[in-house]
């Protein structure tokens, strides 16, 4: 009786549609994709209030990502290659509640990655939300009381893979 809870709450309907698109040419790599979705209640009356017409909680309205990379080939016995790339993710706006009064603006966060391919072993690194933004990933009520889940804030990896 606590937390987030879901119900069977009459009639809903979702339209949308989704993109993407690949370009390569001579070791460079470019990608986009893009989502939308308008999910609605089309009926929707719990005994207290009508939420017929309102988003549903949880579906974003937009998805994006777009890509872009190079890849330098050496011919060389050692250092195989260098690869650099970078990337924005944005995701939004999103409904948290069926009354459609907390919203999550779009939220947009860039990457970057680094590699560097040897003989005989790889080395990576990556950052995430280079740009720190904050926002939540998740909602819910329980007990009167609002609990949101913050993302995640800017972040990097760092890796080695060894080829036996």
């Amino acid at each position: 009786s606590t937390g987030r809870m879901m119900a069977n709450v009459g009639r809903s309907r979702s339209i949308g549609a989704e993109f993407s698109a690949l370009y390569e040419f001579s070791g460079l790599t470019v990608s986009a994709s893009y989502g939308y979705t308008d999910a609605r209640f089309t009926r929707y009356d719990d005994g207290n209030n009508d939420y017929s017409g309102n988003r549903i909680p949880y579906s974003p309205e937009h998805t994006l990502n777009v890509r872009a990379g190079y890849e330098f080939c050496f011919d060389n016995d050692i250092v195989r290659s260098l690869s650099l790339g970078t990337d924005c993710s944005a995701v939004g706006r999103i409904w948290w509640d069926e009354a459609n009064e907390l919203v999550e603006p779009v939220v947009a966060q860039l990457g970057a990655d680094v590699n560097l391919d040897f003989k005989w072993f790889d080395l990576r690194f990556r950052m995430d939300n280079i740009l720190n933004e904050d926002y939540n990933v998740f909602y819910f009520k329980s007990v009167g009381n609002m609990f949101f889940q913050r993302g995640k804030p800017f972040r990097w990896t760092a890796g080695i893979s060894i080829d036996l």
